[in-house]
């Protein structure tokens, strides 16, 4: 009896020790970049709002920060998170796979980002900027698209061995969509896929697939990550091997 009263709080310390030292691991900007997304989209409408700009102006803005920025910051931290182990050799080489101390690390940055995209959601409601559908759909605002693109970031970083590739590709295609929202939007192939429709198009007619595909895409996504990192030589750069 002793000894099984011992066995449980051991091994739920370990376990607390285990998420710290991968939260100090994930690094400072894991915490701060999700947040900090957020902050950039309210200093946007502060300056718009100074230079006169409407309240469904400052509105918009501000939903932009929640399904755009929020996401992209996600995604690029995303990718550093896979590339700043320099010790990837090492990590394989030990009996816990990977994939799951890396899953790890992408959680604590997702729990960020849930945590700041629920917080934001909520001051919006509360000071009445909310701009965006239901409250109890606000979720749908950010999730699909967050997933979408931190999961794309992920899978390029690991296929392509490489941070500029990744982050090109995600920067790339994000800059693409602001650009070309109105054709994207206006063809029936990329309408289901296009990541910002909250804040370009708004909640109407075909918002809610919008929002279904871009997370089984993601998830998709999400999926073949998984895959790949059952592949321990793809972790791996070419100096590496």
């Amino acid at each position: 009896m002793a000894q099984g009263s011992w066995h449980i709080p051991l091994r739920r310390h370990g376990s607390t020790q285990l998420w710290r030292h991968e939260a100090r691991r994930a690094g400072w900007a894991a915490g701060v970049a999700p947040p900090a997304g957020l902050v950039v989209a309210v200093a946007m409408a502060l300056l718009s709002g100074n230079g006169g700009a409407g309240r469904r102006q400052i509105g918009d803005l501000l939903l932009t920060g929640l399904e755009a920025l929020l996401p992209l910051a996600v995604a690029m931290t995303a990718v550093t998170l896979v590339a700043r182990d320099d010790a990837r050799e090492l990590q394989l080489a030990l009996p816990t796979r990977y994939a799951r101390t890396l899953g790890r690390r992408l959680g604590i940055l997702g729990l960020a980002a849930v945590l700041a995209a629920l917080a934001y959601s909520a001051g919006l409601g509360l000071t009445g900027w909310w701009t965006g559908p239901d409250p109890l759909a606000s979720a749908l605002v950010w999730a699909p698209p967050t997933l979408w693109l931190a999961a794309l970031a992920v899978l390029l970083a690991l296929a392509g061995r490489s941070v500029v590739l990744a982050s090109s590709a995600v920067a790339g295609l994000w800059i693409g969509e602001q650009i070309f929202a109105a054709p994207l939007v206006g063809h029936d192939l990329t309408r289901p896929l296009f990541l910002f429709t909250t804040s370009r198009v708004g909640t109407g007619e075909g918002w809610l697939t919008n929002r279904l595909v871009l997370t089984l895409t993601g998830l998709l996504l999400a999926a073949t990550v998984a895959l790949l990192l059952r592949r321990p030589h793809l972790l791996l750069s070419e100096e590496e091997e």
